[in-house]
């Protein structure tokens, strides 16, 4: 069998998103497609842990926190729809029911239903997303892409830019220093103009971590890009392309921006911690009632403001 170092020496000098797109989603190599493969999770053998590592507690709050916000504008027959879920993993779609009818999970790439109305769930799948690089370089942009030289995936300039890229261009800054780089999560918002086209899809709620496009642009140096395994910072994104995670910060307010348009009327982003206090209270009250000391941390881990509460956010838009 191939493997990912062959595929990318196959194609020559190829874009950064590219290059992710093969790392991550190849099929039975990425990092995301091995089904051999521990990612998720807080024991020593997996790469990170989100929320959802925080099990029944957060599916529980999410759940609650999800049907009190599509009752007042659906009411009943929604079905709640996960998606990116990890095989094999204990899922929030799995516990949705009750509040919910009908729950799905969904792994990656999975068709979603055009029928029935569908609440659609995420948790860090936007950061997930291949994305484009661009460096100020001979003061002008260029974007960055990967060759495969000696076995190493090494970063290269591209003689042109992407046509992605190209379209965005005129919104990169024209005063920035020589070697600024920049993340450009593009392929998340292609991926939310995908779901939110959907008629059928009557709210999405979306956890992850992410900046605005002023951020991105003005106030990120060195880019937001990073590398995981191990629960620890890689050295590099090149390395053992296949074996790490690889994640930008996802712009809000240009998914934000995509939902508008595809007609949701009543989009809102909001801290982890104020998403729960907000809207999901009966289940935190009936977490702290059942007397768990496990439970009792996980739910402080997810809504303090000095670990998950404020690391993630949430964006919920309603049609």
């Amino acid at each position: 069998m191939k493997s990912i170092i062959d595929i990318l020496g196959a194609q020559g000098l190829v874009s950064f998103a590219q290059f992710m797109r093969i790392a991550l989603y190849e099929p039975e190599l990425g990092y995301y497609a091995n089904p051999a493969r521990k990612r998720v999770g807080t024991s020593k053998d997996a790469d990170f842990y989100t929320s959802e590592s925080m099990g029944r507690v957060f599916a529980e709050l999410v759940a609650g926190a999800c049907r009190e916000l599509v009752e007042p504008c659906v009411g009943e027959g929604v079905t709640f729809v996960e998606l990116g879920a990890e095989a094999g993993a204990s899922n929030v779609a799995s516990q949705a029911c009750p509040p919910f009818e009908k729950s799905l999970a969904l792994s990656l790439g999975a068709e979603i239903p055009d029928s029935g109305n569908l609440l659609l769930f995420s948790n860090e799948l936007f950061d997930a997303q291949p994305f484009n690089r661009v460096v100020r370089f001979g003061g002008c942009w260029r974007e960055s892409g990967v060759r495969i030289v000696d076995g190493q995936a090494v970063e290269e300039l591209l003689p042109e830019l992407t046509p992605e890229v190209a379209a965005f261009a005129p919104r990169l800054p024209e005063d920035a220093p020589e070697g600024y780089r920049m993340d450009l999560p593009l392929q998340a918002e292609a991926l939310m103009a995908d779901l939110a086209r959907r008629e059928n899809v009557c709210a999405i709620v979306a956890f992850d971590y992410g900046l605005d496009w002023a951020d991105i642009l003005h106030r990120r140096p060195a880019g937001t890009a990073r590398a995981y395994r191990s629960h620890s910072l890689c050295g590099s994104l090149f390395d053992a392309p296949g074996e790490q995670d690889l994640t930008c910060h996802i712009c809000w307010d240009g998914l934000e921006n995509v939902l508008r348009d595809a007609g949701f009327s009543d989009v809102r982003l909001m801290r982890q911690e104020s998403f729960f206090m907000r809207h999901a209270m009966p289940q935190i009250e009936a977490v702290m009632s059942r007397g768990d000391i496990v439970e009792a941390g996980k739910l402080r881990e997810l809504v303090h403001p000095t670990r998950m509460g404020a690391a993630f956010q949430v964006l919920v838009a309603l049609r």
